[in-house]
This record gives structure tokens, sequence and C-alpha cells, in this order.
């Protein structure tokens, strides 16, 4: 009875399992435009970027005026007036330059913004490909699984025979254990695969399947360009990628961030101009002449003159944060050149690898395994010598589809560090 409840409720949590998330395939673009509108991250430098518009408005604020009141008490204000008026502080020449400051900010937090973008967009690439990648293991270790079996039947039946000895049948069952071995690994590495791309899209209600059932070489779905397309010259591509990268974009503008930061600073050696007036007047009984007079004041004066203390410490720190931006920006021009051109590199030998199975080894193994099937049905080969064939097949398969899914990894490696969407943009845009 406990058995029979144990399993109602192992059956009724599976189904309440599936009841909380969704199933959904969906194809790269997809995964994309997903993780873009739904990743917190970016929605957190969306907001960033929406923040430093707003320090413009800020930056570009006029003063508040003040109000203020002179009331003579008593015999001093016999002859005297009374004043109610305000006092207001222009600014000179500073709104002005706090305003480029901060518009230079807002460009470079939006270059932020898609720098992170683009990080994210490789990150869901990477993560489609590799599940993708691990489908494809276990699709080839499911046809060892059933190539498997069928030996073992075969075996069976010609050692009941007397055709093969009993050695080749354990030979046989040993081979499709440890196939059964590596496709149930391979099932796990699939669920690992799907949990990490919906980790890196940020997904919980949906859980996201890729749409392809493994890996192939059609590389327009993956957005990918062909491996026999090698006209791409690569002064070009770093031509680009140094016009282009948003990191690098970012760090030159907050060089120009730091050149309008030392303007405001500068700007409060300007003194700023106080107005001052209100209305005046004097009631019947302090007035000389026993009636009721009113008129107006006026007056201006200059206000921070930098007299005492003129901002040289705070000027000569604005001076070094320009050299550190400089600095930081060759920094980041050098990681830029070197990784554009690693991921180059490998971009080509990845290409050049891909293109070598495809052109030799692709074919051979299959006639190889094809061959050695036909050869054991013949009994011109033992099962022995058909179970390595078997092997290096499985090998082969297995490194091409390692082979492909580098190339494709490679690829968008490349596009990240170009900070383009597609290689062909340097045969048509100028830089």
């Amino acid at each position: 009875m406990k058995k029979i409840v144990l399993f109602l409720i192992i059956i009724l949590l599976n189904s309440l399992s599936f009841a909380l998330v969704e199933n959904k395939k969906i194809d790269l673009k997809q995964a994309i435009d997903i993780t873009m509108q739904a990743n917190p991250r970016v929605k957190i430098e969306k907001l960033n970027v929406e923040t430093s518009k707003n320090e413009i408005s800020i930056a570009d604020r006029l003063q508040n005026p003040s109000l203020h009141t002179f009331q003579n008490i008593g015999t001093a204000g016999e002859g005297n007036p009374q004043q109610i008026g305000a006092d207001y502080t222009i600014e000179i020449l500073k709104r002005g330059k706090r305003k480029d400051y901060q518009k230079s900010e807002s460009t470079a937090a939006y270059n932020n913004q898609k720098f992170k973008e683009q990080q994210l967009i490789l990150g869901v690439k990477k993560a489609y490909i590799d599940l993708l990648l691990k489908k494809s293991y276990l699709k080839i270790l499911i046809e060892q699984q059933e190539l498997s079996k069928e030996l073992l039947d075969f075996a069976k039946k010609e050692s009941e025979k007397g055709k093969l000895p009993k050695t080749e049948v354990i030979q046989a069952e040993i081979a499709l254990n440890r196939a059964i071995m590596y496709t149930n690994i391979a099932k796990s590495e699939v669920i690992f695969a799907q949990n990490r791309l919906n980790s890196t899209m940020n997904t919980s209600e949906i859980n996201y399947d890729t749409k392809e059932d493994y890996l192939d070489d059609n590389y327009e779905a993956l957005d990918t360009v062909s491996p026999l397309d090698n006209g791409f010259d690569f002064e070009k591509i770093k031509a680009y990628a140094l016009s282009k990268r948003y990191d690098l974009l970012k760090a030159s503008q907050e060089v120009e961030s730091a050149k309008f930061n030392l303007k405001v600073v500068k700007s409060q050696l300007i003194p700023d101009v106080e107005l001052i007036g209100g209305y005046a007047y004097q009631t019947k009984g302090v007035s000389a002449t026993g009636n009721y007079l009113s008129g107006a004041y006026v007056g201006a004066s200059l206000v921070n003159i930098p007299l005492f203390y003129r901002y040289k410490p705070e000027i000569r720190n604005a001076e070094l944060e320009i050299e550190k931006a400089k600095l930081r920006y060759e920094d980041v021009k050098v990681d830029v050149i070197r990784d554009l051109t690693d991921a180059w590199e490998k971009f080509v030998i990845a290409r050049d690898n891909l293109n070598f199975y495809n052109k030799e080894l692709l074919s051979n193994s299959r006639d190889l395994l094809k061959e050695s099937k036909v050869n054991l049905d013949k009994k011109e080969i033992d099962l022995t010598s058909f179970l390595v064939s078997k092997k290096l097949y499985l090998e082969l398969m297995l490194g091409y589809e390692s082979a492909l899914a580098e190339y494709y990894n490679c690829y968008a490696e490349l596009l990240k560090e170009m900070n383009a969407d597609n290689i062909d943009v340097v045969k048509y845009e100028k830089v």
C-alpha cells in the first residue's frame, strides 16, 4: 500500500512540475530577442542610460531665487523704509560646460550598455550552440547504441549456430553496456546544457529548447558564414573593430568626459552675479512727511570671487583624470587588438579543421563503417575488427561535431570582438 501511495505522489509531483513550467522550442534569433527583452542586466543598463539623460537636465538647471524682507522695528523704523524683495544668482559660463560634460557621460553610458548587450548575446549564442552540440552527441551515441544492440543480436545468433565463439558475444554485450552508459551520460549533459541556456537567458516560467534537434551545417540558421568563404582580410576586420567596438568607444568618450570635466572645474574661477531687488515702503506713522511712501530698490554683487582659494587642487586632479582616461583608452585598445587577433586566429584554425573534416574525414569514415559492416556479414572480418572500426567512426563523428561547434563558437567570438552582426560588413562598409 505504501508503495502505491508513493508512486501516486511521484506522479502528482511530476504532473505539477510540468504544469508549472512550459516547454517551448525557439531558434537562435528568438533566444537572443527574448534575452534582450527579459534579462534584468539589459534593463539595468537601459535604466543607467535613462539616468544619464536626466543628469543632462540636472546639469542645465537654473538657480532658484530667494525671498527676503527687512523690517525696522521701533524708533529705528522712523524715516527708514521697510523692504520685501528677492535675490537671484546668475551663474556665468557654467551651465553649458556642465551640460556638455553630462552629454559626454550619457554617450559613454550608452556605449557601455551596448557593450554589455554584445557580451550577453555572445553568451546566448554559445549556450545555444553548446546545447545543439550535446544533442548531436546524444544522437550519435543513440545510433551507436542501436548498432551495438544489432551486433549483440547478430553475435548471439551466430554463436548459437556455432559460427562465433562465446567471447564474441561477451565483447558485444560489453560494447552495448558501454554504449548505454555513454548515452545516459549524454542525456544528462543535454539537460545541463538546456539549463545553462535558460540560465543565460534568465528565464524561469518557460523552459526554452533549441528549434533544431542537433547541430548541423545549416550555417544560415545560426547566422554563421560558410567555412568555404575565406575572402576576408584581417586588416580590414581590425580597422572595423577599432572604429566600432563599444568598449573602445566608451573609453574614448571617457577621455572627452574628462576634458569637459576640466572645463567645469575651471569655470569655478568665474564669479557669479547676484541680483537683488524688491519693494520698499514707509507707513504714515514713520515717514518724515506723514504720508505713505513707496518705491523700489535694486542691487547687484559679484559672489564666489576666487580671491582666497583658486581651486588649484581640483584643477590639477581634473588634469590627472584626463591623463588616466587616455591611459585607460590605450590599455583597452591594446586588449581589443590582442583579443581580436586571438579570435581571428582561432576562427581560421576552426574553419580549416572543419573544412578538413568535410573534405577528407567524413566520407572516409562513413565508407569505413559501411564496408566493415558488409565484411562482417560476409565473415571476412571478426566482430573485434568491426568494433574497432565502429569505435573509430564514433570518435570521428564526435570529433566532427566538436569541430562544427568550435567553428560556430569561434565565429560568434570573432563577431563579438568586431562588434558586428555579420563578418560581411567589412566588405561593404568603409572604415
